[in-house]
């Protein structure tokens, strides 16, 4: 379900870019506000000013919208927090800056109002959770562990599985802050406490993996 997701979202209509974006704008809205449930064609197309004719040229049903929203919403995740882990710099000094980021965005309001949404849908609509997933926090770990792997080869990691050793970093990063956001115990957090906690993170995590050369 998931790859029919994908494909007719990447299916819609690319005549106009602009008014592709004005639609994932307008829904985003809505699905935040209503759910995945609520959110009906003919209201998203009010919110994105739109007619519901326009709307389903752009997007065959609701499922290629939640599914276009999601992957927006992901490539920006992707273009704010992991372009960090392009370059050639050192773990030590990448990975606390990337953590900061990181951990910055997953307490965000955004984030965690599209994270809530996904949860409260996906007992019901699990192909949501998995479209959300691979689009998503898939991705990241796919490009820490890139990165990783680059710093093995360099000569300055010791890790036997990168993939493994990305998912624990970021889970290292998470600390307790996203569980409490997650609760609503929270709405945020200081840039003190979150360097705090990620430059922990980078911590335990080089004393596990560092090169002893």
């Amino acid at each position: 379900m998931v790859e029919t997701l994908t494909r007719s979202a990447e299916g819609a209509a690319p005549d106009d870019p602009a008014k592709q974006g004005q639609i994932i704008a307008g829904a985003k809205r809505v699905f935040l506000e209503r759910g995945y449930e609520g959110a009906i064609m003919s209201l998203i197309a009010r919110e994105a000013g739109v007619s519901k004719g326009t709307l389903y040229v752009y997007f065959t049903n609701k499922e290629a919208l939640f599914a276009a929203f999601i992957q927006t919403e992901c490539r920006l995740q992707s273009r704010e927090v992991f372009e960090l882990l392009d370059g050639a710099k050192s773990a030590r000094d990448v990975l606390p800056q990337f953590g900061r980021h990181f951990l910055q965005f997953l307490i965000a309001p955004d984030t965690h109002a599209i994270r809530r949404l996904v949860a409260a849908e996906s007992a019901k609509f699990p192909e949501l959770g998995r479209a959300f997933y691979e689009a998503g926090p898939r991705v990241g770990l796919r490009m820490l562990k890139d990165f990783l792997t680059r710093r093995v080869e360099a000569g300055e990691l010791d890790i036997d599985d990168p993939a493994l050793a990305a998912s624990q970093f970021m889970n290292l990063c998470h600390g307790e802050l996203t569980l409490m956001r997650q609760m609503n115990v929270i709405e945020t957090a200081t840039p003190q406490r979150i360097g705090y906690i990620v430059d922990q993170a980078v911590r335990v995590f080089l004393a596990a993996h560092a090169a002893h050369l």
